[in-house]
Parts: C-alpha cells; structure tokens; sequence
C-alpha cells in the first residue's frame, strides 16, 4: 500500500503562500538547509482530462508488439532475478 504524502498546510499570506501563488506551475526548489526539496503543483482533479476511448486505442496500438517468445524470455527473466536476488552484493 502506498504511503500518504505528509502535506503541510501553508498560510497563503505567507511570503511562501505568496511565492507558490507566483510560479504559474512551474517547479519549484526549496532549500531549507541546504537540503533540496522539490515542490510542484498537483492538479485539483487527476482524472479530469482521462479518456477511456484513448487509453483503449493505445492499448489497441501496442498489442501485439512483443512475440508469445519474447513474452515467455522476460517471464523468465523476472523469475530468476527473483530466485537468484538482482541486489548487488554490497546493498543490504
């Protein structure tokens, strides 16, 4: 299960409130401490522009591209990496 983002409230009176008001959705760097954090804007509504019809005929689109060959190959690939680990030795 994903982890909720901790989402701190800022005063838009702030002089932060009024700077994010400012960059017009660009990115923004904040650099409390040397420590760089990146902040940009989240749409109101992620599935506003979602089309079903477009995701279909893409889907429609990219069927097909891989052979039942190259399908069955990275089957076996993802299995092995699973059984034999695809950490390098010296990651915990």
């Amino acid at each position: 299960m994903a982890k909720e983002p901790l989402t701190i409230s800022i005063d838009p009176d702030s002089e932060l409130g009024r700077a994010l008001d400012e960059t017009d959705g660009e990115l923004v760097v904040l650099l409390p401490n040397g420590t760089r954090f990146r902040v940009t804007r989240d749409p109101d509504d992620p599935w506003a522009n979602y089309d079903p019809e477009k995701v279909r005929a893409g889907l429609r689109k990219f069927a097909g591209m891989l052979t039942p060959e190259e399908g069955e190959r990275i089957k076996e690939a993802i299995y092995r990496g699973r059984e034999e680990g695809t950490r390098p030795l010296e990651r915990p």
